[in-house]
């Protein structure tokens, strides 16, 4: 089964990462990688021009918890790659 990436649009947030290592969710977009045998989700924030702003690896289902606590969004645009 390949990777699948889904934009999604965040508030900040403290959370803790695969490595059990707090850190600060950014604001703004992001597209969240999972899936393809990956044992983790892979959250890139995206910056200005597209540029990558930081990279953060979550446990499987982070983001959806996130997703219902309200402190992420689904954005259906497409992404471009």
């Amino acid at each position: 089964m390949p990777a699948r990436t889904e934009r999604y649009r965040f508030v900040p947030f403290e959370i803790e990462d695969v490595n059990a290592i707090p850190q600060t969710l950014l604001g703004g977009y992001a597209d969240v990688t999972r899936g393809g045998g990956m044992t983790f989700e892979r959250v890139v924030f995206i910056g200005p021009g597209g540029t990558s702003r930081a990279e953060l690896h979550l446990k499987k289902g982070h983001v959806r918890k996130l997703e219902q606590s309200g402190v992420a969004s689904r954005v259906d645009s497409p992404i471009k790659t």
